[in-house]
């Protein structure tokens, strides 16, 4: 492939502890690029550019690609190859640490996140960006399988968790194709997916503190072989009686011995609505 052999000219050698396997399957970059919609106002923020695969093509379709490169090699070989021409910005950084507010701040419209995410950072990626969900109106993801799974999972199902939740709450999400080890460089040991996150107009449930539903949240899957009474009280709730605990699980029409799988992205929000007005009185 061509991307491979560019890597051994250049004696670069992917880095396991960035999680790097490129894309060198030109009909999966076509298809990614395409599961974003990209038009000619778009603006759009690459996570882990690499050599540029995704970004050059991207760059002929759009206003604008911020191309965020972990790797300084990496980078630099990115910005040799680029044109005068090319509305590409390469940044090399950590992802997870970028400020996003200035690009919004300058282009003033919601932008659109394209990437094949490294292994090793996708889910705390997911959970950065949807904190900084206000920048985006999209996101398209190239995860491993069982990341992507976890994003569209049901509850009841081994593979649901906060990740579900969350991704439930802000966007509408869906699994757009999969992907196979042979589409990398080097082959990763895993399947992958591409999954499109398209942001709702406002969350799907009633959030009245986010904070108190992350919590309840995490309280639920940290402990997840208590019971919800038990786990809400080792999670952060435990300045409540148990008693006033089992009043919030009832009237959110909810089992104290339940677990946390077995409830719907509702039942967490009525329960956080619930247990803040009662936090209010202890």
């Amino acid at each position: 492939m061509k991307l491979r052999r560019q890597l051994k000219e250049l004696k670069i050698r992917p880095k396991k502890r960035l999680g790097q396997h490129f894309v060198v399957n030109s009909k999966i970059l076509q298809r990614t690029i395409e599961s974003a919609s990209l038009g000619p106002e778009d603006i759009v923020v690459e996570i882990g550019a690499g050599l540029g695969s995704l970004t050059i093509p991207m760059a002929q379709r759009v206003k604008k690609v911020y191309a965020i490169e972990v790797d300084p090699r990496l980078a630099d070989e990115l910005r040799n190859r680029l044109t005068a021409n090319d509305p590409v910005e390469v940044i090399q950084a950590d992802a997870l640490q970028v400020d996003f507010a200035p690009w919004y701040e300058q282009w003033q419209q919601k932008m659109k996140v394209v990437a094949n995410l490294p292994y090793e950072i996708s889910s705390p990626m997911i959970f950065r960006l949807f904190q900084e969900r206000n920048y985006f109106s999209l996101f398209v993801l190239m995860l491993q399988l069982e990341v992507a799974k976890r994003v569209v999972a049901r509850p009841g199902t081994k593979d649901y968790g906060p990740l579900s939740l969350w991704s439930q709450l802000y966007t509408r999400a869906r699994i757009a194709f999969s992907v196979g080890p042979q589409a990398f460089y080097p082959p990763p040991q895993v399947e992958s997916a591409v999954v499109r996150f398209e942001f709702l107009p406002q969350p799907s449930v009633v959030v009245e503190d986010e904070k108190i539903l992350q919590q309840v949240i995490r309280s639920a899957f940290t402990y997840r072989r208590k019971t919800l009474v038990n786990a809400l009280r080792l999670g952060g709730f435990a300045h409540l009686p148990a008693e006033k605990i089992r009043e919030a699980l009832q009237s959110a029409r909810i089992s104290p011995e339940s677990r946390g799988e077995a409830l719907s992205l509702e039942q967490f929000s009525h329960l956080s609505r619930t247990l803040a007005a009662l936090a209010i009185n202890y």
